[in-house]
Parts: C-alpha cells; sequence; structure tokens
C-alpha cells in the first residue's frame, strides 16, 4: 500500500512543513518511509494531521511547542527530538525568556536534574534559532 497517497498522509506532511526543517521532514517522509512505511504513515498520518492537527486543534502551535517540550524534559531523553522543539518553540513565536522561565517552573515538578541535562540542547536551539534570522 502507498501511504504517500492518503489525503490524511498529506495533511500531515504540509502540517510538517509549516513547522520543521526539510531534513527533520526528510528523515519520516524518506528514510523512515522507505524502512517501514507503516510506521512512517503512523507519525504522518496519525500523529500529525490526526493528533496534532484535528484532535487538538484547540491548542494554539505555541503552547503544543512549549507543552512538549516540558514533556520530554519529564521523561528524559529524546535530546534530538527536544532540541527540535525547542528551535520550533521559538520559530513559532514563543520568546527565549518563556523557554527559560519554563525551565525555572519545571524545576519544581521534574527536578533540577532533569532540567539541567537538557540546558545544552536549549543552549544549541536558542544558537541555531538566532543564526537563522
Amino acid at each position: 500500500m502507498n501511504y504517500k497517497d492518503n489525503d490524511r498522509y498529506q495533511i500531515g506532511i504540509k502540517m510538517m512543513q509549516e513547522k520543521y526543517e526539510q531534513s527533520v521532514i526528510d528523515s519520516i517522509d524518506k528514510t523512515l518511509y522507505e524502512f517501514s512505511p507503516e510506521l512512517a504513515d503512523l507519525v504522518v498520518s496519525h500523529g500529525m494531521a490526526e493528533v496534532w492537527g484535528e484532535k487538538t486543534s484547540s491548542i494554539a502551535l505555541k503552547d503544543k511547542e512549549l507543552l512538549i517540550a516540558a514533556t520530554l524534559i519529564a521523561q528524559g531523553g529524546c535530546n534530538e527530538e527536544f532540541e527540535g522543539h525547542i528551535y520550533n518553540s521559538l520559530k513559532v513565536g514563543n520568546s527565549k525568556q518563556q523557554i527559560k522561565d519554563l525551565l525555572t517552573l519545571l524545576t519544581l515538578y521534574v527536578g533540577v536534574p532533569k532540567v539541567l541535562e537538557k540546558l545544552p540542547h536549549v543552549i544549541k536551539a536558542f544558537k541555531k534559532s538566532d543564526e537563522s534570522k
């Protein structure tokens, strides 16, 4: 089955193009799809089109990015994805101060070590954002 012909897959790719760099889209639409079309379809059609788009439409994109960043800090790991969401958070209109405030707030709920573990990735995302302007 060619999932790329599915309307929902196309909607998911379009949503990704609005917020991600082409290299991120390629890693899913090309690399992941080549490895497992079913897994790529799950990420694009279900994750992006259905969950990010349809089922959570009352949450602003700016807020979604902060929520995802907070969740990735709380769970730990996923450093590349976390860094990408911090970069995207800036790209969709959140400020560096909002992200710093998020980190400060999360020290109370997930602990200082988990927050500090992500600091190098925040700094890299800030730098990348500055360089892209």
